[in-house]
């Protein structure tokens, strides 16, 4: 896709006599979101780890904007601009929001190690720029007035939101959401959909891998599905919701097919 800003090609992971990914190709195209969907072990999460440069691909590329990224570790590759959130939130429960937000903002620092530690002008005039970022983006979120509290006295709804702040922090070209609606009771949910819509309408790129199939519908521009690590669909939301192999998939009515659980 000439327009994508992410492009996946034979992306593939094998563990041993396990094949958990398989050959797939996705295109995020610049300014849209994508979501990736599928049936529980359908590749999703190791997907994502594979993009993020958790794990190593056994074969393809990723490449974002013209850079490859193939087989670069984690921090490489948020530093070049594919930033994601988590499944199961990695925050700091003692930490306040203010700081579990600034702790995303490592990979941002231009000066170098003998600024932060001597703090010169430079540093410090960069540390400021972040703070006033990520109170900005805080305050985007709802989160302005717990920016001092600890984040584990925050309920799980708000600490879902720090998450989302603490991976903008790093000024992402493609943002990776991992299941942001796990958890969120039906109004949080809302505030979510809003949220992520706001983000697209300003141009951000976004991945979003989730179960909540009312919320892709709402949001995806395009649906990618996986199953048994294979793609097995690409395309807008009413073309891919009524095709027979994502229907088989869900509901297993293939013959001889597993059932989702």
């Amino acid at each position: 896709m000439s327009d994508a800003i992410l492009s996946v090609r034979g992306l593939s992971r094998r563990f041993g006599g396990l094949q958990a990914v398989n050959a797939v190709d996705l295109d995020i195209p610049r300014g849209k979101l994508l979501a990736l969907i599928g049936p529980n072990g359908a590749g999703k999460s190791t997907t994502v780890n594979l993009l993020a440069g958790v794990l190593a691909p056994t074969a393809g590329r990723v490449v974002l904007d013209g850079r490859d990224l193939t087989g670069q570790p984690a921090h490489r590759v948020a530093a070049a601009g594919l930033v994601r959130t988590f499944q199961n939130g990695r925050l700091f429960k003692r930490l306040s929001v203010l700081e579990n937000v600034l702790v995303g903002a490592h990979a941002r620092h231009a000066t170098g190690f003998a600024s932060a530690v001597l703090r010169l002008p430079g540093f410090r005039a960069e540390e400021k720029a972040l703070r006033e970022s990520a109170l900005a983006l805080l305050d985007g979120l709802g989160l302005a007035a717990d920016a001092e509290r600890a984040v584990g006295e925050l309920p799980y709804g708000k600490q879902r939101k720090i998450e989302i702040a603490r991976a903008l922090i790093l000024a992402p070209r493609v943002l990776m959401l991992d299941e942001p609606a796990a958890g969120l009771n039906s109004g949080e949910v809302e505030e979510l959909i809003a949220y992520v819509s706001e983000l697209r309408g300003q141009g951000l790129s976004i991945l979003l891998i989730e179960h909540n199939m009312g919320l892709v519908m709402r949001l995806a521009d395009r649906i990618a599905v996986l199953n048994f690590g294979q793609l097995i669909a690409d395309g807008e939301p009413a073309e891919v919701r009524n095709t027979e192999a994502v229907i088989e998939a869900y509901l297993g009515r293939r013959k001889g097919a597993h059932a989702a659980h």
